[in-house]
């Protein structure tokens, strides 16, 4: 009896350690969490229109991918979550940073804030320009250029305009330019740029273009009544063409015996026994340019 409880026994242990010996217990290998190196923030000088988004360097020592969690910040308050930021409210001089965390699917890493940048200025633009007066003309003293400008910021904003007349570009970069001494004549083109200027930053040059136009017949000295004797009449009237253009004039209305060199613009002939009387004339240029004018004649 005694032998065969030794011998199951034996047949037991045999079977145990041809079963391992004892029941294998599972490990689990340990994780490490991701690790974030930098966080930097583009464009590094931002403004109110910029999308701005996070650069981020991290690793894993496990090889697993990294998805990140980003927080945004504005003037130290959070207002949002993504890979990058807008935000409609925003302004110059705000200060922007991020808080990034990340995560590789098991575990999450040490958040990490970036640099702090500040939205600067934008740029402002010119919509359109305007030219005072609107016809220039060898006798123009003076041209002075005006601008509509668009500003986000609403700052200040300066008029810058580089003037190129006859090829030469001027120092005056005012908005107004004094003709005089220029050498001006009919048909040269004043050419430049117009920039919108804030102090900050300079708008995009705006090209403009101004042509000088055919001038109309001028006075050399304005006069409402001549002393002639009006039983000869002969006067030559004080009309010119600025442009050094000839002239053709004709006689809009006078007194009968009263007549006008069409070419040289002198009234003559006689007028009787009248002591005043007007004349209206008409002098034209070659370019259809005209001047209509009336004198009074009196005895002298």
């Amino acid at each position: 009896m005694i032998k065969n409880t030794i011998a199951s026994l034996l047949i037991l242990l045999i079977l145990f350690a041809a079963c391992g010996g004892k029941k294998e217990e599972k490990t689990t290998a340990s994780n490490d969490p991701p690790v974030l190196q930098s966080v930097t923030l583009l464009p590094l000088n931002p403004n109110v229109r910029s999308e701005i988004t996070a650069r981020i360097l991290a690793s894993d020592k496990n090889g697993d991918p990294i998805t990140y969690s980003v927080k945004w910040f504005v003037n130290g308050d959070e207002i949002g979550e993504g890979m990058s930021f807008t935000y409609p409210e925003i302004k110059k001089g705000d200060k922007i940073f991020a808080e990034v965390t990340p995560y590789d699917g098991k575990e999450y890493g040490k958040a990490m804030r970036s640099g702090e940048v500040t939205i600067g200025g934008t740029a402002p633009r010119i919509v359109s320009v305007s030219v005072i007066p609107e016809m220039v003309y060898v006798t123009t003293t003076q041209i002075t250029l005006n601008a509509l400008f668009e500003d986000v910021d609403q700052d200040e904003i300066d008029l810058v305009v580089h003037w190129l007349v006859n090829d030469e570009v001027l120092t005056n970069t005012s908005n107004v330019l004094q003709t005089s001494g220029l050498g001006l004549k009919k048909n040269d083109v004043i050419t430049g740029a117009a920039f919108a200027d804030d102090g900050e930053n300079r708008s995009e040059g705006f090209p403009f273009e101004i042509t000088i136009a055919n001038s109309p017949p001028a006075f050399k000295m304005k006069i409402d009544s001549v002393k002639c004797a009006t039983d000869s009449v002969h006067y030559a009237l004080p009309i010119f063409d600025p442009d050094g253009d000839p002239l053709s004039f004709e006689l809009l209305g006078a007194p009968d015996g009263i007549m006008i060199d069409k070419d040289n613009g002198i009234i003559y002939g006689t007028a009787g026994q009248t002591e005043v009387f007007e004349v209206f004339v008409r002098a034209t240029d070659a370019e259809g340019a005209y001047l209509d004018a009336q004198f009074t004649l009196a005895a002298k």
